[in-house]
């Protein structure tokens, strides 16, 4: 009549009846005890209970929160779309503006490097020293190594790096 081929630990039978139906006791519901049809045991005993409950913990699935545009083109989520589409299209006008911003900031570094150029002199020797090893820093040293090619030590680098910017702040103000 039913299936007790699977153990359930939360289900003990307790008696079968003759008229097919069972005397469960049911562990997860307080340890109530509970007569059951046979076609009530038959549901009670034979499904496996590996299905979502409280107790279990959810895995984490990645999800994706890009779409397509009509053009079947990527639109990357936590942006704007009609600016990531739009930038995407190259008129002569945009290619214009774009040389035209490339110019711009050409022309800023210019002045600034100008600008740190006539702050240079007023620097201290050490100062120097230290943003030289910061302009010239392509590889990304971190600050201990940079002392250690300078052959001071960590703070004293340190140092003279807070000191170089507070003049370069100072004077660049002027500057403007």
């Amino acid at each position: 009549m039913f299936n007790n081929s699977y153990n359930n630990p939360d289900v003990e039978i307790i008696s079968k009846n003759g008229d097919g139906s069972v005397v469960v006791g049911l562990k997860n519901m307080g340890k109530q005890i509970v007569t059951l049809t046979a076609d009530q045991a038959v549901v009670v005993l034979d499904l496996k209970h590996d299905q979502y409950n409280a107790d279990h913990k959810n895995t984490r699935r990645k999800v994706s929160l890009d779409a397509y545009d009509p053009d079947n083109k990527l639109i990357s989520a936590g942006g704007d779309p009609l600016q990531q589409l739009t930038a995407e299209v190259q008129t002569p006008e945009t290619i214009y503006l774009d040389k035209f911003d490339e110019q711009e900031r050409s022309s800023k570094q210019k002045a600034d490097r100008q600008k740190l150029m006539a702050i240079y002199p007023k620097l201290t020797k050490p100062q120097q020293l230290v943003y030289d090893a910061l302009t010239n820093n392509e590889e990304r040293l971190k600050d201990k190594e940079l002392a250690a090619q300078l052959n001071m030590s960590v703070q004293n680098f340190s140092n003279h790096k807070q000191a170089l910017f507070k003049k370069i702040k100072k004077f660049w103000s002027k500057l403007i």
